[in-house]
C-alpha cells in the first residue's frame, strides 16, 4: 500500500493519511471489543423437567417416660405387674417378687426400690415414713390405704446422696398406678430428719420457737416403762438405769396433722445380786459388768401437731409400718 501511496498527489496523500489514522483508531477500538475476547454467552437454561417432590415435615418424636428430680428429667421405663404399674429409671434391674404381686428394683450404684402389697392395720390411710436404716442408709416408705393388700413403695439409698434419692423415690412413688388409682400422686409433704444435735452430753431437739433438751424427757420415758414391770421382774433389778444415748430413728407424715419425730433411747438397767442367773437364759438380754440391755426399745415420740411427748415401747425389730400400731 505504501508503494501505491508514493504515486498519489499531495492532497490525496493527506486524505489517505487521515483515513488511515481513522482506520488505526478504529482498529484500536475494535481490538478492545473483539468478540473472541468476550465471555461466551451462556445458553439459556432449560426448565428443569424433573418436578421436586413436596417435603413432608418430620413429625416430632413422642417424649418418653420420665420423672423430674431437682429440675432434671430422669428417663424411665414402665414396669407392669398384675393390676399395677410404676415408672422405673432406665438401667435399673427389675426382679419380680417371689410368690407375691410385687417387684424389687436396683440401680447400678446399689440403691433399691420395692413395690409390695401388705396388710396395714390402724386405719391410717396414706402415710409416709423416713427411717435411719443403719450403715449410713436412709429408707423412705409410702403406704396407702389400710387393711390387706395395701400398696407400699419403699426406697433405700445412701445417706451421702439422700438429697437426690429422696426426691427420686418420691417422684417414682407418685407414678404408681393400682388399677385406675394413683394412691401417692398427691403426697408432697415428705418426712424429714428433724433439726437436732448432741453437745456436752445433752441431746437437743430444735423446734420452731425454741430448743428442747431431750435428756429429761428420756428419763421420764424410761421410768414410765419400768413402772409397768411386774413385781417379780422388778426384783431382778436394783431400780438404777442409765441412758447411754439418744438417737433419731424415724419421722412420719400423714399420721397426724404434722410431723411425728421418733427418737430411740439406748438404755441399760442395773442387775440386782443373783439377777444375772435369772437373765442368762432370756433371749435378747445381754449383761455386761452388771448392766443389762433388754430386747425392747424405749422410744421418745414427739407429735408436732399436739406438741406432746410420749414414751413408746416396741420390740427391737419393729419396722416403720408396725410402729404405727404403738403410736395410734
Amino acid at each position: 500500500m505504501l508503494t501505491k501511496l508514493k504515486g498519489l498527489s499531495t492532497q490525496m496523500k493527506v486524505a489517505a493519511g487521515a483515513a488511515l489514522a481513522a482506520l488505526l483508531a478504529l482498529g484500536i477500538g475494535v481490538a478492545v471489543w473483539q468478540p473472541w475476547n468476550q465471555p461466551a454467552e451462556e445458553p439459556p437454561k432449560e426448565p428443569d423437567s424433573q418436578q421436586q417432590e413436596p417435603v413432608t415435615p418430620q413429625e416430632p418424636e413422642e417424649p418418653g417416660l420420665s420423672v423430674k428430680v431437682n429440675g432434671e428429667n430422669v428417663p424411665c421405663t414402665l414396669y407392669e405387674g398384675t393390676g399395677w404399674s410404676v415408672n422405673v429409671p432406665e438401667g435399673w434391674e427389675a426382679v419380680p417378687a417371689a410368690g407375691g404381686n410385687g417387684a424389687a428394683f436396683t440401680s447400678p450404684d446399689g440403691a433399691e426400690m420395692t413395690v409390695d402389697f401388705l396388710p396395714v392395720d390402724g386405719g391410717t390411710g396414706v402415710f409416709a415414713s423416713l427411717t435411719d436404716a443403719g450403715q449410713n442408709v436412709r429408707e423412705l416408705q409410702f403406704c396407702g390405704g389400710s387393711g390387706e393388700g395395701s400398696p407400699v413403695v419403699t426406697g433405700r439409698g445412701p445417706k451421702s446422696q439422700w438429697d437426690r434419692y429422696e426426691q427420686l423415690f418420691a417422684a417414682l412413688a407418685r407414678t404408681l398406678a393400682v388399677g385406675s388409682e394413683t394412691p401417692f400422686d398427691s403426697v408432697y409433704i415428705l418426712p424429714q430428719e428433724p433439726d437436732w444435735q448432741e453437745a456436752d452430753g445433752y441431746t437437743v431437739l430444735f423446734l420452731e420457737k425454741d430448743g428442747v433438751i431431750l435428756n429429761d424427757k428420756a428419763q421420764a420415758a424410761v421410768e414410765e416403762y419400768m413402772r409397768t414391770w411386774p413385781a417379780e421382774e422388778q426384783t431382778v433389778y436394783t431400780g438404777q438405769y442409765r441412758v447411754n444415748g439418744i438417737d433419731w430413728a424415724a419421722d412420719y407424715t400423714g399420721l397426724s396433722e404434722g410431723y411425728i419425730d421418733v427418737f430411740r433411747l439406748r438404755v441399760q438397767y442395773r442387775v440386782a445380786e443373783g439377777g444375772e442367773e435369772v437373765l442368762k437364759d432370756r433371749e435378747g438380754v445381754t449383761v455386761v459388768d452388771g448392766w443389762a440391755a433388754l430386747p425392747e426399745n424405749v422410744n421418745l415420740v414427739y407429735d408436732h401437731s399436739s406438741e406432746q411427748f410420749q414414751a413408746v415401747v416396741t420390740p427391737d425389730a419393729v419396722d416403720a409400718i408396725s410402729f404405727i400400731e404403738y403410736i395410734r
